[in-house]
Order: structure tokens, then C-alpha cells, then sequence
């Protein structure tokens, strides 16, 4: 009896100790993980787009008349002062149409008081005096008008600024009011131009938030805002023009910079938010997470994603039941596997 009592404790002992040793294979084979809480905010998706850096007073200068260049002063790029003149036409023909313009009033002018005179004598008539009179004003709009195109034959800075782009060089016959320079005002606004599809456009305003980077200034980000929305597409893009009024700071800006765009909508909505290392097979808005179940066990939960900016998924729906997810050591994980939470 004794022996077979001894037998059965040695059998019990082994079974227990066999137990022991399978429950903490099964303790080492959990795959360690990291856990961060779903957070619920209200966020707008942000629409991202691109275009061009230009200031907002940007003029086209040219002659009020036509004619041959004699020079042109400004250079690309160079910066101008107020009343500065920046190019000049040849004025041969200009002065010689002021010239004929001048001897035509001085003579009207001395017509008018032999008239004059004459009426006074009771040698002119009333309808002599009141056509010299005619021929007076006639010949001063002419001279006026030659005395204006003189002036104006050559381009003054309007202020200070820079030139943008020279169009024109001196030998060319140009016409007038055709541009000559490209003129971009000192200390204006500066603007960047860009599109919205017509989705993106019915969720943007006049004074929502933005941001810039220029490839021209790596690593660096500029406030923005938007500045007027555009109320019908461009007929041969199909989009619709946003100006986005940037900040610049410190930095030198140069029209024309390539210029990449986040707008964030005022229009919120409510998101459930998770690192962007949460998710595993994303494809499109599809993807998934794993939480920890009561049992210690991985569970994967299908999820659709709204947007991703800035590290974060912003998630539609999915984890309406759940309040913490995997973020770290989800890529080795699958259905069911067993885990081990780790302290943050």
C-alpha cells in the first residue's frame, strides 16, 4: 500500500511540474507590446495642394506710346527705388509730333487775341472770334496730348520694389501699352496661388488656416491663411483658384517659388485619433489595429481611415468599442496571438 501510495505522489509531482514548465513556455512565447489610448478629437481634414510663391502687387509697366527702346535700366531680379526710371523710348519722332503740337497753340493763341482785336474794332465778327476761339481750345488738347505721350516716354517706378522680369530689350519696337517689365511692389503681400477640386473647395473659407513649405527653403514651415476662395473653375484645369496670404518672417522670398500647401477647413468633424504606427495592412482608407483582450490575446479590428497628417490617424470608424490599440510591435502580431502588455 505504501508503495503504491508513493507512486501516485511521484506521478502527481511530475504531471504538476509539467504544467509549471508548458504555463511559462507559454508566458515566453507572448509577444511584448505597447499600448496607447484611442483619443477622440474634432478635426478637419486638411486639403493638400500646390502652386506658385508671388507677391500681390505685381505689375505689368510699359509705354503709354509706341515706339523704338532707346534703353532699358532694370535688370532682373533688381531692386528699385520710387521715381526711378527703369527704361526710355527714342523720342526723334515723339519730340518732333510735341514740337509740331507747340507751334500749332502758339499760333492759335496769337490767332485768337489778332481776333480778338479785331472784334473789338468792329472789324471781326461775332463768328470769327468764336472760331479762333475753337481753333484755341483745339490746338491746346493737341499740345496737352503731345506734351503727355513726351512725359510718359519713358517708365518710372511707381515704388519701391523689384523687378520680376524684363520683357523688353533697347533697339525693340514696341507698342503701346505693351509690357516691358514685370514690377512686384515692395513690402506687399505674399501670396501663393493654388487649386481645389470642386470636393476640397465646398469645405474651404476666407480666413482658414494653412500652412506652406518652399523647396527653396527645406525643412521650414510658414503660417498661412486663405485669402479669397475662387467661385468658378478655371475653364482649362476644371479647378478652382484658392490664394492662400503667407507669412514669410525673416526669410527673402522670390516670385515664382514652387510652393506645397496643407489648408485646414474650419468645418470639424469628430475623429477617433491613433499613432500612424497603429495601423497594419493599409490599403486606400482600409486598414487594420490590434487591441489586447481580457485574456492577454491579440485581437484584429478592421478600421476605415479618414486622413493621416502630422503622425497621427485620424479614424472614421472601427474603434467606436475600443479604447486603447497596439502601437508598438503590432507588425508581429496576428489574430489570437498571445501578448504582453509593457508599461509606456
Amino acid at each position: 500500500m505504501r508503495r503504491i501510495a508513493l507512486t501516485g505522489l511521484i506521478g502527481l509531482l511530475l504531471i504538476t511540474g509539467c504544467r509549471r514548465k508548458a504555463g511559462n513556455g507559454a508566458d515566453l512565447q507572448a509577444v511584448p507590446v505597447k499600448t496607447v489610448p484611442v483619443l477622440v478629437q474634432r478635426l478637419s481634414e486638411p486639403v493638400r495642394t500646390s502652386g506658385f510663391l508671388s507677391s500681390e502687387a505685381e505689375m505689368k509697366l510699359s509705354f503709354k506710346t509706341g515706339g523704338i527702346i532707346d534703353k532699358v535700366f532694370a535688370r532682373d531680379g533688381e531692386r528699385i527705388r520710387k521715381g526711378q526710371i527703369l527704361a526710355s523710348l527714342k523720342l526723334d519722332e515723339i519730340r518732333g509730333m510735341f514740337d509740331q503740337a507747340q507751334n500749332g497753340y502758339e499760333k492759335a493763341k496769337r490767332d485768337f487775341v489778332r481776333a480778338q482785336n479785331l472784334y473789338r474794332d468792329s472789324v471781326a465778327t461775332l463768328e470769327q472770334i468764336q472760331d479762333a476761339e475753337t481753333g484755341l481750345n483745339v490746338a491746346k488738347a493737341i499740345y496737352n496730348t503731345a506734351e503727355f505721350n513726351l512725359t510718359h516716354s519713358a517708365i518710372v517706378a511707381p515704388s519701391d520694389g523689384r523687378i520680376l522680369k524684363r520683357l523688353a530689350e533697347a533697339n525693340e519696337l514696341i507698342g503701346p501699352g505693351y509690357p516691358a517689365l514685370v514690377f512686384g511692389t515692395e513690402g506687399s503681400e505674399w501670396l501663393v496661388k493654388v487649386g481645389a477640386t470642386d470636393r476640397d473647395v465646398v469645405r474651404i473659407s476666407a480666413g482658414d488656416l494653412a500652412s506652406v513649405t518652399l523647396d527653396a527653403f527645406p525643412g521650414s514651415r510658414f503660417a498661412a491663411s486663405v485669402r479669397t476662395v475662387g467661385g468658378a473653375p478655371d475653364p482649362m484645369s476644371g479647378v478652382f483658384e484658392i490664394e492662400l496670404s503667407v507669412l514669410k518672417g525673416t526669410r527673402a522670398f522670390v516670385n515664382g517659388l514652387m510652393a506645397d500647401a496643407e489648408i485646414f477647413p474650419s468645418r470639424k468633424r469628430e475623429y477617433r485619433v491613433i499613432p500612424f504606427e497603429a495601423l497594419v495592412d493599409v490599403s486606400d482608407t482600409r486598414g487594420f489595429v490590434y487591441a489586447v483582450s481580457p485574456d492577454r490575446t491579440a485581437r484584429k479590428l478592421p478600421v476605415t481611415i479618414g486622413f493621416l497628417t502630422d503622425g497621427i490617424a485620424a479614424v472614421e470608424r472601427g474603434l467606436e468599442k475600443t479604447d486603447r490599440v497596439v502601437s508598438e510591435g503590432s507588425a508581429y502580431l496576428s489574430d489570437g496571438m498571445p501578448v504582453r502588455p509593457v508599461e509606456e
